[in-house]
């Protein structure tokens, strides 16, 4: 007597999705690979192109000319090419090594131009260096034309931003016209689950798509349902990546990865120490035990003492440049209205020690006076006090402060060490008084004439988002991070738009 095996049909259904799964992640591999082989092809095409033009500009004209009827059968007759050849086989071998070891190869990547250029400028700093040494060991005995390998490291790094803009415009259009799509389940609707969604929105390039949270605790548009329903949702909307915000309850979180994963679905926890502490971390070992260290920002030791140096050679430097427009501008405000030219304020600078930071008159003599009478008025959210329209401010200082000219003097501070080039602006003690302790996080840098906020719309944020903006500076220092935000600032200024 047989016995008749009864099918789940949950299943056959389980069976089909995880098929449709499997088959779209090899249709997706199968185009990355192919576009991502295929534009570092074109990268290294474009550097050996530019190689080529700058040896038969350089050195070709020593040994005759290049034969067009047979151009590769003559550059191979050129008795200096194999060093030559030796030397850029070095350089790409290197120059390779780094880029990939940065993720600068990965297809699944956002592509920042400007930080990725100056990545690959180093790069080819590195690369040639190690490629000059490496030939001065060997002893080859020639020459190397300099201009040709100077020339050669500066086209590089055009081909590299060249390359990186089209691979730019290939990905835009792919996630505009969603030829491929990667569907991104977040578990947890909370803060780090929230700047997640944001990321992930805000990526042009990645192809992701935010689907959707899970949450047992909240509701809204963006919630699809609760834990327990993960697999469910898995199938519903075919995600292929989950990212776990969640507190780290062992179990819940294990029956969660049981269930989806015979889905071929990637899986990411981000664990509950950072939704508690948002600083950098390094990790140690004390007393035999290993541990996380909470560190408050990069900027210190090393890194400390280059901005610090940075910061007095440049205001120095910007001092005797602006000279002449602060000579100006202070004969302007005179002639405009009764009062000081140069104001001290008393300012919150790093760790809450006060300090005086000096402004150009922008306003009348009287203006803090009048400053509680015009309570009502304040267009700020937070313990910030601004208003657009403002009745305290002069002709001559209306525009000073469009162009953040009432600023120049502040280099003054920074020349003394009491305010830094870059970093959150020094608030006012009254304001302070109302931080929070979160917000409180602004000082643990030297303050800055200006910051990541002002060169994202000054004072057109509200206040919340000055501080995430600050915080984010802070924990993610970098000398690249502190000379993009110093760039962006001439344009922000000379438009003028957001000041007030």
């Amino acid at each position: 007597m047989s016995t008749q095996v009864q099918i789940d049909p949950s299943m056959k259904a389980k069976l089909r999705i995880a098929e449709d799964i499997v088959t779209y992640k090899r249709k997706r591999y199968r185009i990355e690979m192919g576009l991502n082989l295929s534009l570092i092809a074109l990268e290294y095409l474009l550097y050996l192109v530019c190689f080529l033009a700058l040896f038969q500009y350089r050195v070709l004209p020593q040994y005759g000319e290049l034969d067009w009827n047979d151009p590769i059968g003559s550059l191979l007759q050129v008795p200096i090419l194999q060093e030559y050849g030796l030397l850029l086989a070095v350089i790409f071998t290197v120059y390779t090594g780094i880029l990939y070891q940065r993720g600068l190869f990965r297809w699944n990547r956002d592509i920042k131009l400007v930080d990725d250029t100056i990545t690959s400028g180093k790069a080819v700093a590195v690369s040639f260096l190690i490629a000059l040494g490496f030939v001065f060991f060997l002893q080859t005995g020639i020459v190397y034309s300099r201009l040709l390998i100077l020339l050669l490291a500066f086209s590089m790094t055009g081909s590299f931003f060249v390359s990186r803009t089209l691979r730019l415009g290939v990905m835009m259009l792919l996630k505009k016209y969603k030829y491929y799509n990667k569907n991104i389940l977040v578990v947890g609707a909370g803060r780090i689950g929230e700047q997640i969604k944001n990321r992930i929105n805000a990526s042009l390039t990645n192809g992701s798509r935010f689907v959707g949270f899970l949450d047992d605790f909240k509701s809204g548009p963006d919630i699809l349902g609760k834990i327990p329903q993960i697999e469910q949702i898995v199938r519903q909307h075919q995600i292929h990546e989950i990212y776990i915000t969640i507190p780290s309850a062992k179990n819940a979180i294990n029956q969660m990865i049981a269930s989806v994963r015979k889905y071929d679905v990637e899986i990411k926890i981000i664990p509950e120490l950072f939704e508690l502490v948002t600083s950098s971390v390094s990790f140690d070992q004390v007393y035999d035990y290993p541990c996380i260290d909470i560190v408050r920002t990069p900027l210190r030791g090393l890194n400390w003492f280059m901005k610090r140096c940075a910061d007095f050679f440049l205001s120095a430097l910007g001092l005797l440049i602006v000279s002449p427009i602060m000579l100006a501008i202070a004969v302007w405000i005179k002639l405009d209205s009764p009062g000081p030219v140069i104001i001290k304020q008393k300012r919150i600078g790093k760790n809450g020690a006060p300090f005086h930071m000096f402004k150009f008159r922008s306003m009348v003599a009287d203006a803090e006076a009048l400053k509680a009478s015009l309570a009502s008025l304040n267009e700020a959210q937070g313990p910030v006090f601004k208003i657009k329209k403002d009745p305290r401010v002069t002709r001559v200082g209306r525009i000073i402060r469009k162009y953040s000219l009432d600023e120049l003097p502040q280099l003054f501070n920074v020349l003394l060490g009491q305010m830094s080039l870059v970093g959150p602006r020094p608030p006012l003690p009254n304001e302070v008084e109302l931080y929070s302790d979160y917000q409180w996080r602004r000082f643990d840098v030297r303050p800055g004439i200006t910051g990541l906020w002002q060169v994202s719309g000054r004072s057109d944020l509200p206040f919340e988002e000055w501080v995430r903006l600050d915080i984010y500076y802070i924990e993610h220092w970098s000398l690249r991070l502190e000379f993009k935000i110093l760039l962006k600032t001439i344009p922000v200024v000379l438009k003028g738009e957001g000041a007030y």
